[in-house]
């Protein structure tokens, strides 16, 4: 069997640690940055969701997505659910994290409350009956349940099914799990099983709120037999946007059921479409609702894909997994485990996550410290290139009669002027071409912001007279959270990349006007070869999204929305909660409209003048390599050269034996560049 989704992961990050240490050891790279190389591979987390119904097969779909065994348990009820994470750990072990002493005194209180008082609120009602189901199975804990409340508790693995398991001794009490295994591939790895949205144990949802909020991929998995219906519907549409909309991918899993049935798979998968389709049309989430359209839902059978990996010993051992390769031998037509792989789809859904994360991932991880890398072996070649150039120069001109030397100091000179005015007018070309991308920039920011507030005013306007305020308080939570987590991200992008275009093109119209000066004034230098290497640099420099960004701190952790929370002061979830409680209809009104209006008042000056001083570190890089590296030290040479005359001959056997160790250099250089390529 091939390596898996983690495998890979794990494959490339020893790959690049392997070429930083070989870049460090050739000299390209201090061992300051080594360690910034390693200390980022190793402390990166790639986070991915899981999200669905109970029942929808998640268990088996972690088991052989992430174990490749039956390790975990069937799930629990939606009740008592605690939310898991999948780690690495160096021995199988278990953390569980308990309640507080608050949180379990307020299930305590919501388990007092009698259902016919809150019959007909479904929110109300599904609270109280889970409280009243944690507090009844709290039982087994007896007298000993408050001393371990508000406290973590490490385990072996094999009691796990104590702490996720619908009878489990902890089940009542244990908010969140995470489970610690010895696979290499989980290193940097969180695999976070979700309990569902809309719990109704608010600090278990909070917590998958904020596992989600920071997840780079989350997976919604269906049930086939009746996939997207209304509790998926309000999954996907109440709460997936709070995960950052872009991320999705929808998987139908047990499709072999309707399958056995008579239904192809193209009709399983038309039948989500269109259900999506319809869910679509009645969502105001114009966002979310472009992305759903380019969603290709993937049935798969996380159970055919669990027996493809098993030993065939465990199968024909086990009745139930007997029976199950049985019917979906004869079912699917297939006789051995290379088949069964194939028809349970779960590489499809495999190579729709791996897309995903070498988009959102691998771009910082692996990409820009690869570059970096790269660009120091360049740089070091680049240099060498120059001495050599330099050697070239100077023999050459220490060769020259006294009236050519001269002739040639008053063109270097030349070149200085030249090429400096040239910078000064680039800078300024630079400047004309950002003020106008900025100017258009803030327009589509501040119209992405205004068409969002007008939403959120429609929704307040909506409220009825007799209606209580936290009945829109989802729907305008979820209009800012998209207008965060996509909105606002996608125009950024979007500006950044025609900025950085427009960049680079007028930085390309430079390099063609100085390659003709250098060429007329200093002809025996290789200006071709030593303008694509700086080409190469500022390039890469344009390219690293985290020196050309448009946020004040140029943190790659650190994006537009967290700079549009800062301004908010920190407003995230609930921006609109506890409004309108005590206050009348017209007040709570007003209220809303307030905030909606402190959002419209966002500046977005600060997130896009920042581009500016990028454009100042793009024109001192040129200015250093074309002035101060290069036709500075030609200047003062050629002055040496003619100040001091008698000195000729022991410089030229100086720059002879020079040269040849730059040669030398440049061959080791070179084969070190092709090694690490």
């Amino acid at each position: 069997m091939g390596q898996n989704l983690f495998e890979e992961l794990q494959e490339k990050k020893q790959k690049l640690l392997s070429l930083a240490a070989k870049a460090k050891e050739y000299g390209w790279i201090d061992a300051s940055r080594e360690k910034e190389i390693v200390d980022k591979l190793n402390n990166d987390t790639l986070t991915i969701g899981v999200i669905g119904q109970m029942k929808c097969g998640k268990s088996t779909f972690l088991n052989s997505f992430v174990f490749e065994d039956d390790v975990l348990p069937a799930a629990t009820t939606p009740m008592t659910a605690a939310l898991s994470v999948i780690t690495y750990g160096e021995q199988k072990k278990i953390v569980a994290e308990f309640y507080t002493k608050d949180e379990w005194e307020e299930q305590k209180m919501q388990a007092a409350r009698s259902l016919e008082d809150v019959a007909g609120n479904t929110l109300e009602e599904s609270k109280v009956k889970a409280a009243k189901e944690l507090v009844e199975k709290s039982a087994k804990l007896g007298s000993s349940l408050d001393s371990y409340l508000g406290k973590t508790q490490e385990d072996s693995f094999e009691n796990l099914i104590e702490y996720v398991g619908a009878d489990g001794k902890y089940i009542s009490i244990t908010k969140s799990v995470t489970i610690y295994y010895p696979k290499e591939y989980l290193k940097g790895v969180e695999i976070v099983d979700t309990p569902g949205f809309n719990d109704p144990v608010v600090s278990r949802e909070e917590r998958t709120k904020a596992f989600l909020k920071k997840a780079d991929v989350v997976l919604l998995m269906l049930y086939a037999g009746r996939p997207f219906d209304a509790t998926d519907r309000d999954i996907l549409f109440k709460n997936v946007g709070q995960c950052g909309t872009g991320r999705v991918l929808i998987g139908i899993n047990k499709y072999d059921i309707p399958y056995e049935n008579g239904e192809t798979e193209d009709e399983i998968k038309e039948y989500v479409r269109e259900q999506l389709r319809k869910a679509c049309k009645e969502c105001n989430d114009n966002l979310l609702v472009e992305v759903l359209q380019s969603t290709n839902p993937i049935p798969l059978s996380a159970e055919m894909a669990l027996l493809s990996e098993l030993p065939m010993s465990k199968i024909t051992s086990n009745d139930t997994y007997e029976f199950a390769w049985k019917r979906n031998c004869d079912n699917f037509e297939i006789s051995n485990q290379k088949q069964m792989r194939e028809k349970s789809h779960l590489d499809d859904l495999t190579s729709a996550v791996k897309k995903v994360v070498e988009t959102e991932k691998e771009e910082i991880l692996f990409r820009k410290p690869l570059n970096s890398i790269v660009a120091a072996g360049n740089k070091k070649k680049a240099d060498i290139d120059k001495g050599i150039q330099e050697c070239n120069i100077l023999i050459n001109t220490l060769n020259q009669p006294d009236d050519e030397l001269e002739e040639r100091q008053n063109n270097i000179s030349k070149a200085n002027r030249r090429l400096t005015k040239k910078i000064n007018s680039l800078g300024d070309d630079i400047d004309s071409a950002l003020k106008d991308i900025v100017r258009r920039g803030r327009n589509q920011l501040e119209d992405s912001v205004e068409s969002s507030c007008k939403r959120m005013d429609s929704i307040i306007e909506s409220l009825g007279r007799f209606s209580s305020a936290n009945s829109i308080t989802p729907q305008l939570d979820r209009e800012l959270q998209t207008l965060i987590t996509r909105t606002l991200k996608r125009d950024a992008e979007e500006i950044g990349n025609t900025a950085k275009s427009k960049i680079k093109s007028t930085v390309t119209e430079f390099f063609g006007d100085a390659e003709d000066v250098l060429m007329r004034y200093i002809p025996d230098f290789n200006s071709r070869d030593f303008i694509k290497e700086v080409d190469k640099e500022i390039t890469l420099d344009i390219e690293d999204e985290s020196v050309f960004s448009f946020d004040s701190s140029h943190d790659e952790d650190y994006g537009v929305g967290d700079w549009i929370l800062d301004v908010l002061n920190g407003a995230s979830w609930g921006l609109f909660n506890g409004i309108g409680n005590f206050l009348s209809h017209s007040e709570t009104k007003a209220k809303m409209h307030q905030s909606v209006n402190e959002i419209r008042a966002l500046d977005v000056s600060e997130c896009l003048d920042s581009v500016f001083s990028r454009k100042d570190e793009i024109i001192e890089k040129v200015k250093t390599r074309f002035i101060e590296e290069l036709v500075e030290p030609l200047q003062q040479k050629i002055d040496e050269i003619v100040a001091n005359k008698d000195k000729r001959e022991q410089e030229l056997k100086d720059a002879q034996s020079k040269l040849d160790s730059l040669i030398k250099a440049k061959e080791i250089i070179e084969q070190q560049i092709t090694s690490i390529q």
